[in-house]
């Protein structure tokens, strides 16, 4: 047995438990076509499934599960806490500043230090997919989007 692919699955499967009963709690299908339920349904399903067999590998098959290693670059935990900052920082703020900055600001952060390319790059970059997501959520889908202090 592999206790930590065991955990791993164990979490994994009362993950899908909760998701999988939020879904049954919303409508599965409508008149219109599938509910506010039918797609976390089906994903938890998925994940359910996917967490057994990988709890039946852990436990049965232990020997063709690789190797762990817990301890990584501190580099890498550097990258973790970027990326878990850099999101609560758009939870906290992108209602005062708006979508586009604060996407902006997100993207610039994430290719400058996850994708490692040049400062002018990783902003040229940041600003094509800002307004390409704005387009597409506001302009092609209809979705209301924080303006922020600035409007934008």
């Amino acid at each position: 047995m592999h206790p930590t692919y065991t955990i791993t699955a164990i979490v994994l499967l009362l993950v899908a438990g909760v998701v999988g009963q939020q879904a049954v709690s919303m409508r599965f299908y409508t008149v219109l076509g599938p509910g506010a339920g039918f797609f976390p349904a089906i994903l938890a399903a998925i994940l359910a499934l996917l967490s057994l067999g990988l709890l039946y590998q852990a436990i049965f098959k232990a020997d063709t599960l690789p190797e762990i290693g817990f301890v990584a670059d501190p580099l890498a935990y550097a990258r973790i806490g970027t990326v878990l900052v850099a999101l609560m920082a758009i939870a906290v703020f992108i209602e005062d500043l708006g979508f586009r900055p604060m996407m902006a600001l997100f993207f610039f952060v994430m290719f400058a230090v996850l994708g490692r390319h040049r400062l002018l790059l990783s902003a040229a970059l940041a600003l094509m997919l800002t307004f390409a997501y704005h387009f597409f959520f506001k302009g092609l889908l209809n979705v209301p989007l924080p303006s922020g202090a600035f409007g934008l």
